[in-house]
């Protein structure tokens, strides 16, 4: 599919492998209804600084629902994909696409229709009348779809770390099936946890170099950017260490160096 050409193409041009996560909150629990706009604006600008800052450092940014929901899809979000594009980066959806394939078609329509470069999809509900439908639009649409194989978090190995069986047989792990479902549905990519550095030279060895691994949780889930890389991971997704930091263009400058 295209997309994984064009991160390919923005990290040869950018010469990193950072991929920057917006994962900024807001906390509407002690927000009075009159002050949310004033909020809502606030998470905005916070969000765009962060873009001007960190753009030079990455091949795109990925968000996270803690800042759509409050943004609001066809509101806030879309000036924030603006900004992005205008970099002449992208921006990826993680919202893990688990549903019947009617909801995830619409799902995947309304990312795409918002400005999203590329989705992020459980491959757990399938093909056929699960993901087909999302690749599809993405394919119609010119975009991406990256698919989990395994996570950052501890409890990962809990889910697709079970064993499957793959004949009367044999058994594989779970995430290694998922891994053998991107190659052959063709995926702009798979995550992998930085986290576990095992797991990405695994999921390595079986993909080659036709489908690219995107490694979250480098940085304040424990994971070494330089780590995943070595053990084949293609990109690198930190969110908290840089959004968090009081210089986060000087956190991101550090990390995309490291990814080199």
């Amino acid at each position: 599919m295209v997309y994984k050409r064009k991160l390919s193409a923005a990290s040869f041009v950018r010469k990193t492998r950072l991929i920057i996560g917006l994962d900024l909150t807001l906390d509407t629990s002690s927000i009075v209804a009159s002050k949310m706009p004033a909020e809502r604006d606030r998470l905005e600008k916070e969000a765009k600084r962060i873009i001007s800052e960190t753009c030079e450092y990455a091949v795109a940014f990925k968000f996270n629902r803690q800042l759509v929901l409050p943004l609001g899809l066809f509101d806030g979000i879309p000036r924030l994909i603006d900004a992005i594009h205008d970099e002449g980066l992208t921006a990826i959806m993680d919202c893990k696409i688990n549903d019947i394939g009617n909801t995830n078609e619409w799902i995947a329509r309304y990312y795409f229709d918002a400005g999203f470069d590329a989705v992020i999809a459980n491959p757990l509900v399938g093909w056929e009348g699960g993901l087909d439908s999302v690749f599809q639009q993405a394919r119609n649409r010119q975009k991406g779809v990256v698919t989990l194989c395994y996570m950052s978090h501890p409890a990962s190995t809990e889910g697709y770390g079970l064993d499957v069986a793959i004949d009367k047989k044999n058994s594989e792990p779970l995430y290694m099936t998922f891994a053998r479902q991107a190659l052959k549905w063709d995926a702009d990519g798979v995550i992998v946890g930085a986290t576990y550095p095992e797991r990405i030279r695994e999921v390595r060895r079986l993909l080659g170099e036709e489908v690219p691994i995107i490694s979250p949780g480098v940085g304040t889930q424990g994971g070494s950017a330089r780590d995943a890389l070595d053990a084949g991971a293609s990109y690198v997704i930190v969110a908290r260490s840089i959004i968090g930091a009081e210089d986060p263009a000087a956190v991101a400058s550090k990390i995309a160096s490291d990814t080199r």
